[in-house]
């Protein structure tokens, strides 16, 4: 009897101890964001945690003004020079970083992908060293298909939760979760805004 009655009260102590953490006061804040605006930061996560603890939670709206939408409409994402056969690249989006980037790969074009895709601080620091276009395509190429696999799940996870977004300044970083990116030898792509375009700024 005293052995059933020291379970019983074990069992109540964890039952109480369980409601007393679960019984937590938490703030949620719930806030209305245009999908443009999303869109254009860089993809911005659908929950925030502040400092305090206050659960910050946004819902997008399809609320886009005329001159938004004409802006948008107005960008040319690949424009070919007619006379010297010259592509221009441009992001607005980070599909577009991506699209653009997994593109570089595929067809091996390393000069528009260090010209036209990556940061200009990434450019700079590239070209300050002896041998900077050389270390910058040895990357590249070497881990061709590896960097090609997270920017596709990267791609295609943000719909199913396995991306993470963080927002830095002007830096968006977009992360594999811990539960899948260990699966993978880059599990994170940042991407930095420089004047109206997205430009690729860091692959981890």
């Amino acid at each position: 009897m005293a052995s059933h009655t020291q379970n019983l009260a074990v069992t109540l102590l964890v039952i109480f101890g369980f409601s007393i953490v679960s019984c937590q006061t938490e703030t949620v804040e719930y806030h209305s964001r245009p999908t443009w605006h999303t869109a254009l930061s860089g993809g911005m996560p659908a929950e925030n945690v502040r400092e305090d603890g206050t659960i910050m939670k946004y819902k997008s709206s399809n609320v886009m003004s005329k001159p938004m939408q004409e802006y948008l409409d107005s960008i040319v994402l690949e424009e070919k020079d007619e006379v010297t056969g010259k592509m221009t690249l441009r992001a607005i989006f980070p599909e577009h970083v991506i699209d653009h980037t997994m593109n570089c790969l595929r067809d091996k074009k390393w000069d528009i992908l260090f010209e036209q895709i990556i940061s200009t601080g990434n450019r700079e620091y590239y070209l300050k060293q002896e041998d900077g276009r050389v270390e910058f395509e040895t990357f590249f190429t070497q881990n061709r298909r590896e960097i090609a696999k997270t920017l596709q799940r990267i791609r295609k996870g943000k719909d199913f939760g396995d991306v993470q977004l963080m927002e830095k300044g002007d830096i968006t970083v977009h992360s594999l979760s811990p539960r899948i990116a260990r699966d993978y030898e880059f599990s994170s792509v940042s991407f930095i805004r420089e004047d109206q375009f997205l430009k690729l700024h860091s692959i981890r």
